[in-house]
């Protein structure tokens, strides 16, 4: 009976326990970042951090494309042209009518998800001329290719705010009737009439406007730009993504033997668009660009296709035979306000970090990697940091397996990068060269004193 009564009483206790415990689920699970031990501290070890030019890009089949003009004050000038083929209507004649009135006719190109600059004080017009030579179907241009377009300029719209966020209210035809739709956030830019028509000449014999080479030696391609010398303000770079189903050129017309109204859609293609991207910048940068192991205060990371920050941890090595187990290190990068000034202070809301291999591709740290085939299992995914603490004025890393791993020599090379991230690369951290980000970051090295970039490394030593 006492043994009775005494596994009782360790079950009731045993009861009691768990029923204090908030969230007994958790038992088991990973550690959180913010949560590890933290054991000693080691916070003076030296970065060497340097501006250094991003690769040029290919830009085909990209989700969205930069465009603008941007005067950034601290950096420079970005600007972005965004190229594309049209292809002919997806059934029927691709001709307007000898006999046609157009009513209208609009180039349509959808929103991306991302915008940097200034959405307040800037008024941009926005252009579209054909490219002096035929757009090369299925070509990967890369981001510096060269462009030439013709002088006459084919549509215009003068923009005062990017409508990025906001559905459009339109007027159309379904099933043959006047209607009015509410569409996704998208740009119209009115074409000139009479030179699209012209375009698609009706006198041309049909078999011969149809054919693949002809049509495309013909209509070429087109260019969006902002006019530099018509803009007003800092400016900025928005994204825009082409979408086969809803994107291109919509011609809307009449034709005698009717009252109802037609409409003629030649398509546009991400995998048959590209960005051209071009970066000027000031004397501050290109002293990094032209001398990079020197040892700057504030370095600068840029997109698209722009600067990114090249660090490394030369101090490092003389911890190798410590035996020490790295129970947490980060990476703590501040903007630096007072190199920023106050005439354009946003910074990127978000960052990412890479390194490279032996082979010289960038793959993830293990603390960030979040690909889904080989992804490493000690990786913080999204919670890995990156995002910009306005607050604090702040980016944050987690980089324990990072530092651990080249502790234990199984990464070789202590050279990694940082670089803006964008909206549309929220469910990942991104390591590839892109075109979406149009952000920047104004950030302080190891050796400012009032904006210090530190590396947190907490430890234990090995017994």
């Amino acid at each position: 009976m006492k043994y009775y009564f005494r596994d009782l009483l360790t079950l009731l206790i045993s009861l009691f326990i768990l029923s204090g415990c908030e969230n007994p689920s958790r038992v088991g699970l990973d550690v959180d970042p913010g949560d590890q031990i933290h054991g000693e501290l080691i916070d003076t070890l030296k970065i060497h951090a340097v501006t250094v030019k991003e690769d040029s890009i290919l830009t085909r089949a990209a989700s969205q494309l930069p465009l603008g003009y941007l005067k950034d004050p601290v950096i420079g000038e970005s600007y972005s042209t965004i190229q594309f083929a049209l292809q002919n209507v997806s059934s029927g004649d691709s001709r307007i009518p000898t006999n046609a009135t157009i009513d209208s006719a609009v180039m349509v190109i959808n929103y991306g998800k991302d915008f940097f600059g200034d959405s307040l004080a800037t008024t941009s017009k926005l252009e579209i001329h054909q490219l002096a030579d035929p757009y090369e179907i299925g070509k990967n241009y890369p981001s510096n290719a060269t462009w030439t377009v013709g002088p006459e300029l084919y549509g215009s719209r003068t923009v005062n705010r990017y409508a990025y966020r906001d559905s459009v209210m339109i007027n159309t035809i379904v099933d043959s009737r006047d209607t009015t739709i509410k569409a996704g956030p998208h740009l119209r830019i009115p074409m000139d009439i009479q030179k699209i028509k012209s375009l698609f000449d009706g006198n041309i014999d049909s078999a011969t406007f149809a054919g693949h080479d002809f049509y495309h030696n013909r209509v070429k391609g087109f260019q969006i730009r902002v006019n530099k010398e018509e803009q007003t303000g800092i400016g900025s770079l928005v994204h825009l993504a082409i979408n086969l189903e809803e994107n291109g050129l919509v011609v809307y017309y009449k034709t005698p033997d009717t009252s109802s109204q037609k409409i003629k859609f030649y398509p546009a293609s991400a995998n048959n668009a590209a960005a051209a991207i071009q970066h000027t910048y000031t004397a501050d940068v290109q002293a990094q660009l032209s001398n990079p192991t020197g040892d700057f205060e504030t370095v600068y990371a840029q997109g698209p296709a722009g600067l990114r920050v090249k660090l490394s941890l030369p101090d490092l090595s003389s911890l190798k035979d410590k035996q020490l187990v790295v129970n947490k290190a980060e990476l703590v990068i501040y903007t630096d306000e007072e190199a920023t000034g106050s005439s354009f202070s946003d910074q990127a809301k978000r960052l990412t970090l890479y390194r490279q291999d032996i082979a010289g591709q960038r793959v993830p740290v293990p603390d960030g990697d979040t690909r889904t085939n080989v992804r490493d299992p000690r990786s913080f995914g999204l919670a890995f940091g990156g995002n910009y603490e306005v607050a604090n004025k702040r980016y944050v890393f987690a980089l324990t397996s990072y530092v651990q791993d080249l502790l234990l020599g199984k990464i070789g090379s202590d050279v990694f990068y940082v670089a803006p991230a964008a909206n549309v690369e929220a469910p990942i951290v991104p390591y590839l060269p892109s075109v979406y980000a149009g952000s920047r970051a104004i950030l302080g090295t190891h050796t400012n004193p009032q904006y210090k970039m530190k590396l947190n490394i907490y430890y234990t030593k090995a017994q």
